[in-house]
């Protein structure tokens, strides 16, 4: 993989249209202008110079799909883990299944990992009926301009984008079953001369708990609490050039398994709230030529009230008479701006520059617990070498520079060249960059060859948590680092149906994970590879149909060089969804997933069990454009415990996070 190091600062993609029109053009407008993808064939989906899926609303609706988490785990090669404060996390192909920010998700384009964790665990909640469609590419790269994924982009395309063809104004939808789950939202939007409008909102909550009983670390058992209150809502204002994007989501859940590593009260909180403002600029030079400015400020915060110790726990030599309260809090703030510039005079080229600085900050904090010397009382540690994390250093700036050119070389292939660099003020500065090439040799078979180099840096938990026994924070961490090459074929069957085969290798460097004593340490590297086969479509036009297997292997290899096979990863990924129209009202629908064992790491407890789940749905005028509709779900219907792994000296037997649940949704479209 050496010659990467060379390949990799650059980027070569080639794509090509499939039908009549330039090559240039489909593959410009496609890249440039993702949104497009809504609007046109499904053919322009399999052209991408991606490993990429497209899931859309109506489709994941009939499916019983309710919010964007669960449409995420239909994507190939995607398995999903948590922690013990139920953080849940997409894991694309075993890619570091134990830190977060191996994925980066974009909301209209918008990246919206925070900084404490570099997730993004609350908006995988977001109702499925605000969306329009998800772009999900696997791999590092994304088509959004200036965003790069270490391991996967996720880009989640919301009704506020005002697709041109879309006959629908507008939807009110609620929802509500098992485990006290109740929802209601809606959204709308509206266009006059020179100016367009969208606005959504929602509210939903549920009292979910672990679903069997569990076992912390000293033995304790009882159940863990997973219940959830979010509401939020998203604006959207556009008049000529000028766009004004921002979202609020305010985000509670309980306290899960604890933050350390011991059951909590049951009536801890974990808040998660979280807002930003986007405005961008569109400049048009001339006919060829444009200029884009953006500046936005991002907001969120972690908070925690809980007693995450029992009474009559020993902690630090001292008796906690009264167990250890903790009221904790981080605030960080991003402020970013940048532009880019695009030009496309010259004969089969397009041209695009950029640059954008961020600044991201905790403004503010507090960290308030029971006396730590004597177990009696609470007191106010903020602003101290006892706080629960050292704020005062968390802070970086972020330079992205990136340089791109589409190159169109024949009717069958297209090239383009891109360079970027990121520039850091607390991490060593690194360049990035991806190649790929798409050649069809007939209008049914597509090939694709992609080679990346990507870096994801370490969170400010990573780097500043102070020593507990969740973990402990290092400020000497280097970022992580990936070489893969990647190779698709794609057989288009049908007008609607198209099948692939996907292979794929990942070099793993300075992976972050934490070592016997809880300190995040970057560990060595992993060796990933594996393939994917799909089959994504229709086979008639009553219905929609998304099969898949993934494969995945890898070997984990320590700063010493010794080797063991890849932790907490499933070799083998089954996924099965199928809706079928019954006539003119009523549709149906069902979702098999299927999540092989799980081995372990340094760790003697056996392999986490192999699990199978299968959704049903029935519903009523679920394809209508204006009018109600009517939908009964039954999820899980075996009742399997869906399981999620714990690390080593937490919870002895991984944490339940599901079983059987049931619900029923009813909208009105206008």
């Amino acid at each position: 993989m050496k010659y990467l190091t060379y390949i990799l600062p650059f980027s070569l993609v080639f794509t090509l249209n499939g039908s009549e029109a330039p090559i240039l053009t489909s593959l410009n407008d496609d890249i440039v202008q993702t949104a497009l993808l809504a609007s046109q064939a499904n053919q322009n989906v399999d052209y991408q110079p991606f490993i990429l899926s497209i899931l859309r609303s109506d489709e994941l609706s009939k499916l019983g799909i309710k919010t964007l988490g669960e449409a995420l785990t239909l994507i190939p090669g995607v398995d999903m883990a948590t922690n013990t404060m139920n953080n849940r996390s997409p894991i694309f192909r075993g890619s570091n299944p134990n830190a977060y920010g191996q994925s980066t998700i974009a909301i209209d384009g918008f990246v919206v990992n925070d900084s404490l964790f570099s997730n993004y665990n609350s908006y995988l909640d977001l109702p499925i009926e605000l969306i329009e469609r998800l772009e999900v590419v696997r791999g590092s790269g994304s088509f959004i301009e200036g965003v790069n994924g270490y391991a996967g982009t996720i880009n989640v395309i919301t009704h506020a984008h005002h697709d041109p063809l879309s006959k629908e104004n507008g939807t009110l939808f609620s929802w509500a079953g098992s485990e006290g789950a109740l929802g209601l939202g809606g959204w709308s939007r509206y266009q006059e001369k020179g100016w367009k409008l969208s606005l959504d909102a929602f509210t939903q909550r549920h009292e979910k708990e672990t679903p069997i009983s569990v076992t912390d670390a000293i033995g304790r058992s009882g159940y863990g609490q997973l219940g959830m209150d979010q509401s939020g809502f998203g604006i959207a204002y556009e008049n000529g050039g000028f766009e004004l994007r921002g979202r609020y989501n305010d985000y509670q859940t309980g306290s899960a398994f604890g933050n350390l590593n011991i059951l909590p009260n049951p009536e801890g909180k974990l808040q998660q709230p979280s807002w930003y403002i986007q405005g961008k600029y569109t400049l048009p030079l001339s006919q060829q030529m444009r200029l884009i400015f953006k500046t936005s400020i991002m907001q969120n915060s972690w908070i925690s009230d809980s007693r995450p110790l029992p009474p009559g726990f020993i902690y630090g030599g001292v008796t906690l008479k009264e167990g250890y309260w903790a009221s904790l809090m981080v605030k960080n703030r991003r402020i970013s701006g940048g532009g880019s510039f695009n030009y496309d005079g010259f004969e089969a080229h397009r041209i695009t520059a950029g640059v954008e600085s961020t600044w991201d900050e905790a403004v503010d904090m507090y960290s308030r617990t029971t006396d730590k010397d004597t177990g009696i009382g609470m007191v106010d540690y903020s602003g101290t070498p006892r706080a629960f994390i050292n704020a005062d250093n968390a802070k970086r700036q972020i330079t992205n520079l990136y340089l791109s050119d589409t190159i169109t070389l024949n009717d069958a292939t297209a090239v383009a060249l891109t360079l970027g660099t990121m520039r850091t003020s607390d991490i060593q500065s690194h360049i990035y960059g991806r190649a790929a090439i798409v050649y069809q040799p007939t209008r049914s078979d597509i090939f694709k060859l992609m080679v990346a180099c990507d870096n994801r840096y370490p969170s400010f938990q990573e780097m500043y948590l102070a020593p507990s026994p969740y973990g402990t924070g290092n400020p000497d961490l280097l970022y992580e680092r990936v070489h893969s090459i990647e190779t698709q074929y794609l057989r288009i069957l049908g007008p609607h149906l198209t099948s692939g085969l996907n292979i794929f290798y990942m070099d793993n460097a300075q992976q972050i994970v934490r070592d016997h004593t809880g300190q995040f340490q970057n560990f060595g590297k992993s060796i990933i590879h594996g393939a994917e086969a799909e089959l994504h479509g229709k086979l008639t036009q009553e219905d929609n149909l998304i099969l898949s297997y993934s494969y995945i292997h890898g070997e984990a290899h320590d700063l010493s060089g010794v080797e063991s096979h890849l932790p907490h990863t499933a070799s083998h990924l089954v996924k099965a969804a199928y809706s079928y129209d019954l006539g003119e009202e009523w549709s149906a629908g069902t979702v098999l997933h299927y999540v092989g064992s799980k081995k372990r790491y340094h760790d003697i407890r056996e392999p986490l069990d192999s699990y199978t789940t299968i959704d049903a749905s029935l519903g009523w005028n679920m394809d209508t454009r204006t009018g109600w509709y009517l939908q009964g779900v039954i999820k899980n219907i075996g009742n399997t415990v869906v399981r999620y792994p714990s690390p080593s000296a937490t919870y002895k037997d991984d944490y339940p996070i599901a079983n059987r649940t049931v619900w029923i949704r009813a909208g009105w479209k206008f």
